[in-house]
């Protein structure tokens, strides 16, 4: 199995999270049992609902789930505040908005095929390390047949719930990448011209033309 087989499914776990599966809110979850469930409910989902094709029926209720999911377990305004750095403030409200909606079916859609391609890899729970009161990171190793991978998850607590905001895998930041891609662009481009960017990039990833 190639490497990104391996580690792209992994990063959406904490993505698809409660697919007809009842369980408690996670106001009353710690970091690891955020992240626990998250990763038992998506590899449920993956055998309840398999994907062949996209014309399949079930990658269309995998795909809705997961967007109408997602928005309970990750704190996408931190994700996108923290992805855009110092030039969130260059943004007027409405291309904000326009830019956290993007920005999150970008995800999505970048990384459905790859979740998609989980294949029985056992995630281990190493630690849980507070980074700050409201802030938490939760290490597992992601292991195969032929390798282990670290991969982290970075929590942040509002409102008395544990959400994900990043995710490491290797020690690499998934944020801090965008972010740099972000940021190449709008130092000398517009908000409105890196939305448009996300929204041909998500276009041509709905036809099925690129997803990496």
């Amino acid at each position: 199995m190639k490497r990104n087989s391996v580690i792209l499914p992994i990063i959406l776990l904490t993505v698809a999270l409660n697919f007809g599966i009842a369980f408690a809110n996670n106001s009353f979850k710690g970091p690891q049992q955020v992240v626990q469930t998250a990763i038992d409910s998506v590899i449920e989902t993956l055998k309840k609902y398999p994907c062949i094709n996209k014309a399949d029926a079930n990658c269309k209720k995998q795909k809705d789930r997961i967007h109408e999911i997602a928005g309970k377990f990750i704190d996408f305004d931190q994700v996108g505040k923290l992805a855009l750095g110092r030039f969130r403030r260059h943004f007027s409200k409405e291309e904000w908005q326009e830019f956290k909606i993007l920005f999150r079916e970008l995800l999505e859609n970048t990384y459905m095929k790859r979740l998609q391609e989980y294949s029985g890899e056992k995630i281990v729970f190493e630690s849980v390390r507070r980074l700050s009161e409201v802030k938490a990171q939760v290490d597992t190793k992601v292991i195969s047949s032929t390798k282990s991978i670290p991969v982290s998850y970075r929590l942040v607590k509002r409102d008395g719930c544990w959400k994900v905001y990043d995710i490491l895998v290797e020690g690499v930041s998934l944020l801090k990448n965008y972010r740099q891609q972000f940021t190449s662009i709008l130092r000398s481009k517009k908000p409105a011209y890196l939305n448009k960017l996300l929204e041909r990039k998500v276009a041509s990833l709905e036809k099925g033309d690129g997803g990496e």
